[in-house]
């Protein structure tokens, strides 16, 4: 027998008395027969899924954002994971500014609609001034239905990997679209008779597949889901509101009409499980509004609920796990809250108050929390809250740089464990996005944008994507990456990738393997990449590894200027072989 022979036989033999000596005890007190190493491993598997926390964000790459705020509920809040650090991956530009929309993106695509133009308000010095500038009703929609030719825009799809042009649709003053499956579905606003059509194009060429006319000037973004859509609009003959629900072959399913002079103004509906929720202002009082509950079958009435309100500057509802959550703000009082409703009934269940601030932002809402940011009336500080979405109470409150007036700037959006928002940093206009930790709400990395922005942050892909005015489009995302995380004989391997263009210098990267039964596998192993070309990748490993029992995978990769990115994995080592399970 030779040298060979003689090692693969002493490891097989190793290999049989570990398998051995564990597990053929346990076996025997089993009625289910195991045949082989698969069943070993499904044992370890489903002991791990029951014993294991439940983790409160699941990670998925490729949770894609199809319409505005990421869900038909408006949540803003994605399992997808986000990057680590501020690496632009692309900048692209489309020739038309843009304006209230904000990124979409789906099945590799990007897609983006110039919005509506119209003059916004600035921020107040005071709070007396706040009250004496407000301009009334008439004055706001004059501002809006003004033409400007220059601002025809349309709604533009790029490809989401690499900012490459696919095609435009033309349109005036677009609004967020929706995507479902091949189509998108988006409104816009009639130049000449000031009245919106719904448009199905295709999602990949951008051709007219048809559209419908609304019969009244659509004032929010289309929010879609089991094939229904919702559009918020405003009759300008009569000054009457509505909410109206098509099927995804744009046949008008019910209609339901507000009181006089109720109407929704930029504000979203929200639809889950069967109900459809919206905020609707009185446009004399400029402050009264109502939080209405509908059938999302029948259009048919189910409960509302009072909330002060300011129509300028309106929020949206969003709806979760059984619960509504909406801003409240008493404009003559200055006092701002976030109120959660029960869905089904509309019955308060908590309400976290925000103190004397300004907020007409809406919150995203996480599996367990709810993120809202406020400013603060007397010191102008601007906060960003976490608050237990099921309790109300507060996780913790934390100082955003700049200040949170209107528009995305109080209005955050969430990845799998990131907090994304848009303060102003200069005079009411927003030109940097922040990210910040959903632990503790400190602040990660930011970004300076060309130009000033009032559109929101959008998550998928890994990548966090935002457009400035001037028609720059953002894809921020970790060009250093860890890629497959493999085990194997004695080993676990980790792929590190450079998925930019420029090389990468002086790479670090470590490997920590801890656990198996009693705890006694606590392997480290470290190391340096001197260069990683863009497009490259490096394979490294840790080793020897041997033991039974459950482990824990932890790999770090840094590099001078970014925060280190980690990813944590389990596995099973069975004798000398490491199986990933996750």
């Amino acid at each position: 027998m030779n040298k060979y022979l003689i090692k693969k036989t002493l490891v097989i033999g190793i290999l049989i008395l570990f398998i051995g000596a564990i597990f053929i005890p346990n076996i025997s007190g089993n009625s289910s027969k195991m045949d082989n190493l698969n069943d070993i491993k499904n044992i370890y598997t489903n002991k791990a899924v029951k014993d294991e926390k439940k983790d409160a964000y699941p990670a998925d790459a490729t949770d894609w954002w199809p319409m505005w705020r990421h869900s038909s509920g408006n949540d803003a809040s994605t399992t997808s994971i986000a990057p680590n650090t501020n690496q632009l991956n692309w900048k692209g530009k489309i020739p038309d500014e843009i304006y209230s929309a904000a990124p979409v993106i789906y099945d590799d695509k990007f897609y983006i609609s110039t919005g509506w133009y119209y003059d916004s308000f600035g921020p107040p010095i005071t709070t007396e001034e706040f009250l004496l500038e407000s301009p009334d009703f008439s004055e706001v929609l004059n501002n809006l239905l003004s033409y400007k030719e220059e601002y025809f825009g349309g709604i533009y799809c790029l490809n989401a990997d690499t900012g490459e042009y696919k095609w435009k649709y033309g349109l005036y003053a677009p609004n967020d679209p929706l995507i479902v499956d091949d189509k998108v579905y988006v409104t816009d606003l009639n130049t000449y008779s000031y009245y919106s059509s719904l448009y199905c194009l295709d999602s990949e060429t951008g051709t007219l597949i048809w559209n419908k006319p609304v019969g009244a000037l659509v004032t929010t973004p289309t929010i879609g889901a089991d094939d229904k859509i919702f559009i918020g609009c405003l009759d300008l003959y009569s000054y009457y509101g509505a909410l109206k629900c098509y099927d995804f072959d744009g046949v008008n399913s019910w209609t339901y009409n507000l009181p006089p002079n109720e109407f929704m103004w930029f504000s979203a509906p929200a639809y889950c499980d069967g109900k459809v929720y919206f905020i609707a202002s009185d446009m004399y009082s400029y402050f009264n509004g109502k939080v209405y509950c509908l059938d999302a079958e029948t259009g048919s009435f189910i409960w509302s609920r009072f909330i002060s309100t300011f129509y300028i500057w309106q929020s949206s509802p969003v709806c979760k796990d059984g619960k509504v959550y909406a801003v409240d703000f008493n404009i003559y009082g200055y006092t701002s809250f976030l109120k959660c409703f029960n869905a089904d009934t509309g019955a308060d269940i908590w309400q976290y108050p925000l103190g004397y601030s300004f907020c007409f932002g809406t919150p995203a809402v996480t599996e367990d929390s709810a993120y809202i940011a406020a400013l603060n009336i007397i010191s102008y500080d601007s906060y960003l809250y976490r608050i237990n979405k099921d309790t109300g109470y507060l996780v913790w409150k934390n100082l955003v740089p700049g200040y949170v007036y209107f528009f995305s700037s109080c209005s955050p959006s969430c990845s799998a464990d990131k907090v994304f928002i848009l303060p102003w940093t200069y005079y009411w206009y927003s030109d940097t996005l922040y990210c910040m930790s959903m632990e503790n709400g400190n602040i990660i990395w930011s970004y300076n944008l060309d130009y000033y922005t009032i559109v929101y942050p959008s998550i998928a892909d890994e990548r966090v994507y935002v457009a400035d005015a001037i028609g720059n489009v953002y894809a921020i995302e970790d060009l250093l990456k860890i890629g497959k995380i493999s085990g194997g004989f004695l080993t676990v391997k980790a792929e590190i990738k450079n998925i930019g263009i420029p090389d990468f210098t002086d790479v670090s990267w470590e490997i920590n393997v801890v656990g198996g039964m009693f705890d006694m596998i606590d392997k480290h192993a470290s190391g340096d990449i001197a260069t990683l070309k863009g497009g490259d990748s490096k394979t490294v490993r840790a080793f020897p590894i041997m033991g039974m029992g459950n482990i824990d995978i932890q790999v770090v990769v840094s590099m001078q200027g970014i925060t280190p990115i980690r990813k944590n994995l389990e596995g099973i080592v069975l004798g000398l072989l490491v199986i990933i399970k996750s």
